[in-house]
């Protein structure tokens, strides 16, 4: 054997022993972790995700009963809130049928006329002199008057009345405008054999009691009767007061007039006297405006008394009043009533005139002398224009 195989062959041995070298399968000296299937590691994940989903189930629960909570509570406080309204609804139904309600409890009823409902928040205007006679005998001849609130018409009045009273057992039959020739203007209502006239009077509201008849009619009677007593004492040809005095008036032909000093200041007394009879009416002076109206009628009487009715009369009489009725002009309220001296009688009446603020006393000698209406209604104050 030659020395150079022999050499090769124990080289081929030792390179045969010699380990091989690894092979770097990574030149770029990344980590990469195995594609199996870590259990470690999968565990401890598990965990984790475990832990935090039941905490996130606790929070969830949590916030499921908030959320059933706060429905539950809204639909109860709606539940609650319909059967209130409901309830509400139901009771106010009830007391207004039954007329129980708390305004009903508050009503006022008209005074002088128990039965019937005073409009609301309307003032009785003589709620002051309900003492007085006079106010007395107005209430007591089935009269009142109230002051209705600012603002408020008639007409809404009328409306009030005409829900309220159909309730009450009054029947509505007949609407009177202002301004009609053959009856009185108002509202006229029945039931049973009475009848109630509802107006308007110096844009308030005035109440009065009638008979079936007249309110059926609307009070035609009355205005037939007005008309006849105006025809018979105004005709083609009249005569005027004079002119510096406080009053104005047409007055028949068939009347002298005649004017004299009366006991109050400087102020004069006209005395009117029908031509062929003893008839007289007189307007006399009393005292200034400020008092009650029955005072100055008391005043005239203690003026009678002391210095005696007309030329023949003797000093020293007994005048006293008999009777007394609130009633109003075209101009303000007055006085209508009668007083007595024994076995005479005298018809009066007591005006005001806002011209020289004045009373007077018209005084008729004969009871029921159409003239004295006449003055009452058609006399004046100076003021007025026409």
């Amino acid at each position: 054997m030659s020395p150079f195989k022999k050499t090769t062959k124990i080289k081929t041995q030792i390179e045969r022993k010699k380990p091989k070298e690894k092979r770097n399968t990574n030149p770029t000296g990344k980590v990469y972790m195995p594609q199996g299937k870590n259990f470690s590691i999968k565990h401890k994940s598990k965990r984790k995700f475990s832990l935090f989903k039941k905490q996130n189930n606790k929070f969830n629960v949590k916030r499921r009963k908030k959320r059933n909570f706060s429905k539950i509570f809204f639909y109860t406080l709606l539940v609650l809130a319909f059967a209130g309204l409901f309830y509400i609804s139901v009771l106010s139904i009830i007391r207004t049928r039954n007329g129980s309600t708390k305004e009903d409890a508050n009503v006022e009823y008209v005074v002088g006329l128990n039965d019937i409902p005073s409009y609301p928040n309307s003032d009785f205007i003589f709620k002051n002199n309900i003492k007085e006679i006079s106010v007395a005998n107005f209430l007591a001849t089935g009269n009142s008057a109230y002051r209705l609130p600012l603002g408020t018409t008639t007409q809404e009045a009328y409306k009030y009345y005409q829900e309220i009273l159909p309730e009450l057992g009054w029947e509505h039959v007949l609407s009177v405008e202002v301004g009609s020739e053959e009856m009185k203007e108002g509202e006229y209502w029945v039931k049973g054999t009475n009848g109630l006239r509802i107006y308007s009077k110096f844009n308030d509201l005035w109440y009065e009691t009638l008979t079936l008849e007249e309110a059926t009619t609307g009070l035609r009677a009355r205005v037939v009767e007005e008309t006849e007593r105006e025809l018979l004492l105004v005709g083609e040809d009249f005569q005027e007061l004079l002119p510096d005095f406080p009053w104005i008036l047409r007055v028949p032909k068939e009347y002298i007039i005649s004017y004299s000093a009366s006991s109050y200041k400087d102020f004069r007394t006209v005395e009117f006297r029908k031509i062929g009879s003893s008839d007289i009416v007189s307007v006399v002076p009393i005292g200034a405006v400020g008092d009650v109206l029955d005072n100055y009628l008391q005043e005239y009487c203690d003026l009678l008394n002391t210095t005696g009715e007309g030329e023949e009369e003797e000093k020293g009489g007994n005048w006293t009043i008999s009777n007394t009725i609130l009633a109003t002009t075209s101009y303000g309220s007055a006085l209508r009533g009668s007083i007595t001296n024994g076995p005479e009688d005298h018809d009066i009446a007591v005006v005001s005139n806002s011209y020289n603020g004045v009373v007077y006393v018209i005084d008729a000698n004969t009871p029921k002398d159409p003239f004295l209406d006449y003055l009452f209604d058609n006399m004046e104050p100076a003021n007025i224009q026409r």
